[in-house]
């Protein structure tokens, strides 16, 4: 053991790592240079400064790290569908925003009860996975509920346009849709699309479905569908990417939000031939990749035609920036930010508790009761 080293618990080290995201082995890895030190860093021997390094991390209080094991913490949970091969354990920032929404959803939940208003909503758990209904069955009934059809696609420009117009129509229908690619608002600290895209919390009151604004605009409007099958499902569950169908539950998931986007009949109607892959894209308001799996699905191409249109990436956000006052009902769920701002008005909701369940200032929920229009834009 060196000498200037500290003595510490592995099995500790190894909680303080899946608090930062990360595996042991990789957090080392990026904490120390050489191997000699890597090794000694899994054997539970850290330098002062490689220890605080690892808390701040992990974000958790530098002695937790001197304890002889993990620190039994009450957290929200989820059941983890993410089809990735052995994906990273998820970190302190997705468990901070999941509680965060978990707080607003029952916030909002003693809301309606508060106004006579909490009825259980019949679309969550309409169907049932166990039952193994037709994914075009789902979707219609979806698109029925949300009252959207092609020519409300047409209409949406652009896949964000098009993510809007979704997340209005289930908001109406009573699920509350949350979109973020922060930590509540703490701008310096992104969620990362490569850990989670989405989750959804299937209340039969108040449905709610966060999607990570991180990502691709066009795999947005995907994963924002796919979290809707999951509250018509009645499945609660945080998802990544799409591009395995492996799993049974995040399968037809995937095949209700690829029918829900790319009715199979339309698709057939004009599909012309591999070329036309981007434009099908822009028309459905979609990813290359949906149009690329659509096309494998339906026998138009071959798996190896399929591989070679997946190569392309497309950039994802770099920025959770704009105008504050737009931003804000986004993150938190305009349906939720409109009723919060009007609770507090009325006086039933203290200023500071409104200021806490949207990550704001109390000021800034004073400046915001004042833009109505914007809480009310389509």
């Amino acid at each position: 053991m060196a000498r200037d080293a500290l003595k510490m618990s592995t099995d500790v080290l190894d909680w303080a790592a899946r608090e930062a995201g990360e595996s042991l082995p990789s957090l080392a890895e990026s904490i120390a240079k050489r191997t000699s030190e890597r090794e000694r860093i899994l054997q539970g021997e850290l330098t002062v400064s490689q220890a605080k390094n690892v808390a701040a991390r992990a974000g958790i209080p530098f002695g937790f790290l001197f304890l002889a094991e993990p620190p039994n913490l009450q957290r929200a949970s989820i059941p983890d569908l993410r089809q990735r091969q052995s994906p990273n354990p998820l970190s302190k920032d997705f468990f901070e925003v999941l509680e965060d929404a978990e707080n607003k959803q029952e916030w909002f939940i003693e809301h309606l009860r508060s106004l006579g208003d909490a009825e259980p909503l019949k679309v969550v758990g309409q169907f049932s996975y166990e039952s193994r209904p037709k994914p075009q069955v789902v979707a219609d009934s979806m698109r029925q509920a949300l009252g959207l059809s092609s020519e409300d696609r047409r209409s949406a420009p652009t896949a964000d346009s098009y993510f809007g117009l979704i997340s209005k129509r289930a908001e109406r229908a009573g699920i509350l849709v949350m979109k973020s690619g922060i930590v509540k608002s703490n701008t310096r600290r992104a969620l990362s699309p490569d850990e989670f895209q989405g989750f959804a919390l299937a209340d039969r009151i108040a449905p709610l479905v966060f999607v990570n604004g991180r990502d691709y605009e066009v795999a947005a409007v995907f994963t924002l569908v796919h979290e809707l099958a999951h509250i018509w499902l009645g499945e609660s569950g945080v998802t990544d990417t799409p591009q395995s169908r492996t799993r049974g539950l995040e399968r037809l998931c995937n095949e209700i939000a690829a029918e829900f986007l790319v009715p199979r009949s339309e698709f057939l109607n004009v599909w012309s031939g591999p070329e036309s892959v981007e434009a099908l894209a822009t028309h459905f308001r979609v990813s290359r990749w949906v149009i690329a799996i659509r096309a494998l699905e339906l026998g138009k191409i071959e798996q190896e035609e399929c591989d070679a249109l997946l190569k392309r990436r497309f950039p994802r956000k770099s920025s959770s920036g704009g105008d504050a006052f737009r931003t804000i009902p986004v993150r938190n769920s305009k349906r939720l930010t409109r009723e919060l701002i009007a609770s507090t008005l009325s006086g039933r909701t203290l200023i500071r508790h409104a200021a806490a369940l949207l990550n704001i200032r109390a000021d800034t929920v004073v400046a915001l009761s004042r833009r109505g229009a914007i809480l009310h834009a389509e």
